[in-house]
């Protein structure tokens, strides 16, 4: 069996069901996070305005069920992936091919967060955690050897768009941003590029929210009840980019200058049946249309790209298994050290250490090159059969 064929998927996208809908779906499929550094397998969740996504490894049946039981009534909507379909349609997100927008790079930011966010939570583990940054790199190389993002970058670029044909010159607005991620970072940026008049910036972490105001001129706020009632007041548009799982603008304060919000939130981040025009994601699918067909030439470049990088992903992944085989071998191997450098004295524990590694390494090398070239199974046998022996012999010289 291949090595990549442990590798599951489960899919749902803008394709399958409305925005609103996968913003409501993405609450009961995140609370997966919450059990999962208990969860059996390493898990990477992710979460957008374009799809809701578990990416899980040597997955048994019972827990691909439990996956599908969190996208509930949906479930019979799920687009299952195994193995290389499944590194493969990673890739692809990666670089956008999957997106309402061919080749945005929001959703790399978005990949970056996710991924840094569920390492640091021990729910994206090795092997699944080599999967995910060759995905995210392999992101980064096609816009860089492509033209594939050429133009608006992701759905913020789309609604500046979007207001423009709406509300004219920029320069005559005041505009509100809620949220300093990825997504909103950006969207103050193209937005000062494009001539916005006075902008501000609302986020939980102040900190972050000042870091922005102060890279591009803005104005920054704390993210409360209190400052999103005045950026409505002082905004005459505002866009909504936040993670959160209830909605930030419920009412339209009295003497409101806001006259339209954009809501890019996950899920969406406004009310409805506001007194205000509301523009969400699939109001901007028409103007994402015009732009995916100048960028058609660029995605069987970009699919060729990413079939070729499968198998660097193959590689990777094999010597990263190897690798950890390793590390529990040479457990062995500097107990071995340390027990030589006992019977010789303490003063010899590091040059014996030195020693062993030495004579160890060339095997060490030797057998990464071997699982990388499709050998790993060979590779973990021989390690599982070297770890056995070495524990028998162990055993037989502290025997009396």
């Amino acid at each position: 069996m291949a090595l990549l064929d442990k590798l599951f998927s489960a899919s749902i996208t803008f394709r399958e069901i409305p925005t609103d809908r996968l913003g409501e779906l993405g609450r009961s499929v995140m609370e997966m996070l919450g059990v999962a550094p208990h969860f059996p397998v390493p898990l990477f969740v992710l979460h957008t305005c374009n799809r809701v996504e578990v990416y899980a490894w040597d997955v048994p049946q019972e827990a691909v069920e439990l996956v599908l039981s969190h996208y509930k009534e949906y479930a019979d909507r799920v687009r299952i992936r195994r193995g290389r379909e499944a590194a493969l349609h990673m890739l692809e997100v990666a670089a956008g091919l999957d997106s309402m927008l061919i080749g945005e790079t929001d959703i790399l930011g978005q990949m970056e967060e996710a991924y840094d966010s569920q390492v640091k939570l021990h729910v994206t583990r090795e092997p699944l955690k080599t999967v995910v940054e060759r995905a995210i790199r392999f992101g980064k190389l096609v816009r860089a050897r492509t033209n594939i993002s050429r133009g608006p970058r992701g759905l913020g670029s789309l609604s500046i768009i979007y207001i423009k044909e709406k509300f004219g010159d920029l320069s005559k607005l005041t505009v509100g941003v809620i949220g300093a991620g990825s997504v909103g970072s950006g969207l103050v940026k193209e937005l000062k590029d494009q001539g916005a008049g006075r902008i501000y910036v609302l986020n939980r972490t102040f900190e972050k929210a000042a870091e922005v105001a102060r890279k591009y001129g803005a104005v920054a706020k704390p993210l409360n009840e209190e400052s999103i009632s005045e950026c409505l007041k002082a905004c005459d548009v505002v866009f909504t980019t936040a993670l959160s799982f209830e909605p930030l603008i419920t009412r339209i304060p009295e003497g409101a200058r806001v006259r339209a919000i954009v809501d890019l939130g996950v899920p969406g981040n406004v009310s409805r049946d506001l007194p205000v025009e509301v523009i969400r994601v699939d109001d901007l699918e028409d103007i994402a249309a015009r732009f995916n067909k100048e960028r058609m030439a660029e995605v069987e470049r970009a699919r060729a790209m990413a079939l070729e990088e499968l198998n660097a992903v193959e590689r990777a992944v094999a010597r990263r298994v190897v690798e950890m085989e390793l590390g529990e071998y040479m457990k062995f191997v500097e107990m071995a050290a340390r027990e030589e450098a006992e019977r010789a004295g303490a003063d010899s524990l590091t040059a014996a250490r030195s020693s062993v590694k030495r004579a160890v390494l060339p095997l060490v090398e030797a057998l990464k090159g071997l699982a990388e070239a499709g050998r790993v199974e060979e590779v973990l046998e021989l390690l599982k059969e070297a770890r056995r022996r070495a524990k028998g012999l162990s055993a037989a010289e502290r025997a009396p």
